[in-house]
C-alpha cells in the first residue's frame, strides 16, 4: 500500500502544495524541505517540514530556527543573515565567481545540518523584452518574456514576476458614515486631493507555480515571446495603471528536470496534489543523519529582471456592465450606515475628532462599488508614476 506525505514547496514568489511517495512504504513527516537560489548580492531561501496527512495542508510549516551561511570552496563562508517570516530567508552575498563553486549550509535547532552540493555560478543572460499580447477584443491579454542566449548549449529558464495595479472605484464616494452620537449623525468627508479618499486603490500579486521554459527543441537559443500570465480584459488591472517586474534565472539541466517533474506530476493529476518520485529529492543532503531524506534543490545562478507598464490608454481594458446603482435618500434611515454616500450636504457642526462632521445624505450606493480598500489597499507602491492619492 502506497503511503505518502504532504509537502508546502513554496520557493519566493510561487508556491505549491505536493506530496511525496516514500519507497519505504512507511509514513512519515517533518522531512525538511528547502528552495533557494545562491547570487550575487542576496540569496534568498525558504525552509519548511513536510506535515503529516492528519494535518491541515494549509497550516504553517516555516522553519524559523535555522542558521543558514553560503559557503565558497575557497574556504570562505558569507553568513550574514536576515529572517523574513513564514521560513524565508535572506543571506548577503559577494559577486559569484565563474572560477569558484559554492552551496548553502543549514544547521538547524535540532543538531541536524544539510548542505546543498557545491556549484559553479550560471550565468544568466539579460530579458530581451517583457510585452503583451492581445488577439482581438474580448481576448486575453498575455504578458510575454522574451530572451536568448549566444552560448552553443540549450540554456533552461524559470521565471517569476510580481505585479501592482492601480485601479477606481466605480462610484465616487463624497463621504462615509462614521458613528451616531447624541442623537447626531456624523460623517467623514472624502477628498480626492489627499489620501482621505476610497476612490483610487492598488493591488498586487506574484507568480505561482512553475514558469519554466528552454530552448532545448528550438533550432536556436532563442525564447521569443514565453506566455507569463493572463490578464482578463474586463480585469481592473487594466483599468488605470498595470505594472509587472520580471525575475529570469538560468538553471542547469539538473534544476530544470527537477522543477520539470513537480510540475508535470501536478498537471497530470489535475491538481496541486499529486506523488514526487522518491528519486527526484534534488540535491540537498543530510550530514548528520547520511540516510535522512531532504527535499529541494539550490541553484547557483545570478538573476536578472526587466519591467513593463501598460497604461489605460493602450486600448486593451474592457470595462464591465456597470452594477452600481445610486439610491436616493427620501427619508432619514440608517440604510447608509451600511453603504457609502455617493452625494452628500454637509451642514454646520464639527465632530467630537477633526475627521467628523455633521452633514445630511442624499443618495447612497453598495460599499462595494464606492470603496475601492474592499479589493485593494491605499498603500501605493514606491515610485508609482501617477499622482493620484
Amino acid at each position: 500500500m502506497r503511503k505518502y506525505i504532504y509537502l508546502l514547496i513554496t520557493a519566493f514568489t510561487f508556491s505549491c502544495i505536493d506530496h511525496f511517495e516514500q519507497e519505504t512504504g512507511t509514513f512519515q513527516k517533518g522531512i525538511l524541505v528547502v528552495d533557494g537560489t545562491i547570487a550575487a548580492t542576496a540569496t534568498t531561501v525558504r525552509l519548511s517540514r513536510s506535515v503529516g496527512i492528519e494535518m491541515e495542508s494549509t497550516e504553517s510549516v516555516g522553519i524559523d530556527n535555522a542558521t543558514l551561511y553560503v559557503a565558497c570552496d575557497d574556504g570562505s563562508r558569507f553568513s550574514s543573515v536576515a529572517y523574513r517570516g513564514e521560513g524565508m530567508y535572506e543571506i548577503e552575498t559577494p559577486a559569484l565567481d565563474p572560477g569558484k563553486q559554492y552551496c548553502l549550509h543549514i544547521s538547524l535547532g535540532d543538531g541536524e545540518e544539510y548542505e546543498s552540493s557545491f556549484l559553479t555560478p550560471l550565468f544568466t543572460p539579460e530579458i530581451d523584452s517583457i510585452s503583451w499580447q492581445k488577439q482581438g477584443r474580448g481576448e486575453t491579454v498575455y504578458i510575454t518574456v522574451s530572451t536568448h542566449d549566444e552560448a552553443t548549449h540549450p540554456p533552461y529558464y524559470r521565471w517569476t514576476y510580481s505585479e501592482d495595479w492601480e485601479f477606481k472605484s466605480e462610484l465616487y464616494a463624497t463621504a462615509g458614515f462614521v458613528a451616531t452620537i447624541g442623537g447626531v449623525d456624523y460623517f467623514k468627508i472624502y477628498d480626492l486631493q489627499t489620501s482621505n479618499n476610497i476612490y483610487y486603490c492598488w493591488g498586487s500579486s506574484h507568480s505561482a507555480g512553475f514558469i519554466l521554459g528552454s530552448s532545448e527543441r528550438l533550432s536556436s537559443n532563442t525564447i521569443s515571446h514565453n506566455r507569463l500570465t493572463g490578464i482578463e480584459p474586463s480585469h481592473e488591472k487594466l483599468s488605470i495603471l498595470y505594472y509587472i517586474s520580471v525575475s529570469q534565472q538560468q538553471l542547469r539541466k539538473e534544476a530544470y528536470d527537477y522543477y520539470m517533474n513537480l510540475q508535470k506530476n501536478i498537471s497530470q493529476s489535475g491538481s496541486i496534489f499529486s506523488p514526487i518520485p522518491a528519486e527526484m529529492t534534488g540535491n540537498i543532503r543530510c550530514l548528520t543523519h547520511p540516510d535522512r531524506p531532504a527535499i529541494g534543490y539550490v541553484e547557483v545562478s545570478n538573476i536578472v529582471s526587466a519591467d513593463l507598464f501598460i497604461p489605460e490608454s493602450s486600448g486593451l481594458y474592457e470595462p464591465p456592465i456597470g452594477q452600481c446603482p445610486m439610491q436616493v435618500v427620501h427619508r432619514i434611515s440608517k440604510d447608509y450606515i451600511s453603504n457609502t454616500i455617493y452625494e452628500f450636504i454637509q451642514e454646520q457642526g464639527q465632530g467630537p475628532e477633526p475627521y467628523m462632521v455633521v452633514g445630511l445624505p442624499m443618495s447612497y450606493a453598495p460599499v462595494s462599488c464606492m470603496d475601492c480598500t474592499t479589493r485593494g489597499t491605499k498603500k501605493k507602491p514606491p515610485l508609482w508614476p501617477t499622482d493620484h492619492l
